[in-house]
């Protein structure tokens, strides 16, 4: 049961992260960076993540990966 309640408690608070991105060193790709975190969101629902960090440590590298700066890495 208390298996159950951390993994809904990370469920719940995995689905609000949002990386700190410079959007200025982002350049052109700034403009698109609203969508690229829904997206990036979304695709990072697909990793394993019944460890919360999964989770985040997923979402960054996808920004990353779409030109963004990402300051928050851990």
């Amino acid at each position: 049961m208390k298996w159950l309640l951390l993994i809904v408690a990370a469920l719940m608070t995995a689905c609000s992260y949002s990386p700190v991105v410079d959007l200025r060193a982002s350049k052109d790709e700034a403009q698109l960076y609203q969508r690229d975190l829904m997206e990036c969101r979304e695709l990072a629902k697909q990793v394993d993540f019944t460890i919360f960090p999964t989770y985040r440590k997923a979402v960054n590298n996808c920004i990353e990966g779409r030109g963004h700066s990402v300051l928050n890495q851990w």
